[in-house]
């Protein structure tokens, strides 16, 4: 297929030899990234006034994770965000934790956060440190460079951000870089939109990818991928995946494995899996982990 490696073109799985392969050379990987970017950049302010409320899968997912550490929400909290958006998951946070709380909020699109930050609408005892950051960029360029502080974190999420991320190797990537934040004891949540899930999304992003990879010129996609636009907007188009269980085992077996071969063991396991969000309760799969470590059952 065009999409394959092309020779003098270095794929993301030759820059990590360790991550499984990539179907796209990194200049495709670039690109679809690219695209995301500048659908945020032209849509944050009317995808943002759709974007208010919390997810109904963060109560689950806390429940599960106070239910396995009581102490969680009784004691300061550091944690990390990556895709931040306009932080709706902070004000989550704040309203469940009284202790202090100390955020690291990742985005490149620094319009998204923007309002939050300005007024604040944030409570108290919440601390918001944003950094605007193009996630796949740095995975590309600095895949040994953590994206915060190792072991430090009690809690690190990836809301709506697995799907934008073009390749296998990337979404591997991202877990590793949940775990690594991690103390131990910590847990790491991350959400996996799968859209098909709904035949109306189904059938949008079946006509929308045709109509995109022939405007952007776009090889043949793999298994999953595909282009969504947004309300009425012209030429704008978002990548998103669509991550099935079965890839979801093997994201974790392959971050797993990999997390023993390191001499710090960033090992970690599976506490609860669960699917919650939209009128059928199905549109996103969630996965909550916690770091393993010799003090596993510690948060601080």
């Amino acid at each position: 297929m065009s999409g394959a490696n092309q020779p003098g073109s270095p794929t993301v799985a030759e820059r990590r030899p360790s991550t499984t392969a990539s179907i796209y050379p990194v200049d495709i990987v670039r690109k679809l990234s690219a695209l995301t970017s500048e659908f945020y950049g032209h849509e944050a302010a009317s995808f943002s006034a759709t974007r208010q409320t919390p997810w109904h899968g963060w109560d689950e997912a806390w429940r599960i994770i106070v239910e396995e550490s009581p102490e969680l929400a009784a004691k300061p909290l550091i944690a990390l965000d990556l895709g931040c958006g306009n932080l709706r998951f902070e004000r989550f946070l704040s309203e469940r934790v009284r202790e202090p709380v100390a955020v690291h909020a990742l985005d490149n699109c620094a319009a998204l956060p923007k309002d939050e930050l300005d007024a604040p609408l944030l409570s108290d005892h919440l601390d918001v440190a944003f950094r605007e950051i193009d996630l796949v960029e740095h995975l590309l360029d600095s895949p040994d460079i953590p994206l915060v502080n190792p072991g430090t974190c009690n809690i690190a999420v990836a809301f709506g951000l697995m799907h934008h991320l073009p390749t296998f190797a990337l979404r591997v990537r991202i877990i590793q870089e949940l775990i690594g934040a991690l103390r131990p004891g910590g847990f790491a949540i991350a959400s996996f939109w799968q859209f098909l899930n709904d035949s109306r999304i189904a059938a949008k992003a079946a006509a929308v990818t045709v109509e995109g990879r022939a405007a952007r010129h776009l090889p043949p996609f793999g298994p999953g991928d595909h282009l969504l636009g947004w309300q009425h907007a012209q030429d704008v188009y978002r990548f998103c995946h669509h991550t099935t269980d079965s890839e979801i085992d093997k994201l974790l077996t392959r971050a797993q494995e990999e997390a023993r071969a390191d001499p710090e063991s960033l090992t970690f396991r599976e506490v609860a899996r669960f699917s919650a969000d939209g009128k059928e309760g199905n549109l996103n799969r969630y996965v909550v982990l916690q770091r393993r470590g010799p003090q596993a059952d510690a948060l601080c």
